[in-house]
């Protein structure tokens, strides 16, 4: 019987240490999914970091170009409103008197064309 029970007892150790090793390889599989987990986590973070590296620096870049846009306007429009003082300093002189009467002989020849061509267009 001893030997019976050294058995029954060799089994009973047997089997505990089995369900201890079956446990032992649940946990290191739980384990090596969560380590999988980590690795995929952190290449995703890369991937994102690089991802936001190269949005900053087109966004610099952006910025910059903007800065420098900017910059180029104003010195158009500095340009501008000088060729304009120009342009008005040259226009600012009076009109001679035979520019006026010019003008004043114009403005009638005008005004008589428009009276006769609505008579004409009303007078049918």
């Amino acid at each position: 019987m001893t030997d019976s029970s050294e058995n029954a007892a060799a089994y009973e150790r047997g089997v505990g240490a089995g369900r201890i090793e079956q446990r032992l390889q649940g946990h290191d599989e739980h384990l090596r999914q969560i380590n999988g987990s980590i690795d995929s986590m952190t290449r995703a973070l890369q991937v994102l970091t690089e991802e936001l590296r190269a949005n900053a620096a087109l966004l610099n870049a952006n910025v910059s170009s903007g800065r420098r846009d900017v910059a180029e306007r104003e010195r158009i429009a500095a340009v501008r409103v000088e060729e304009a003082g120009i342009v008005d300093s040259r226009r600012t002189g009076r009109w001679t008197a035979w520019q006026r009467w010019f003008a004043v002989v114009g403005a009638i020849i005008l005004v008589v064309n428009f009276g006769i061509g609505l008579y004409l267009a009303f007078s049918r």
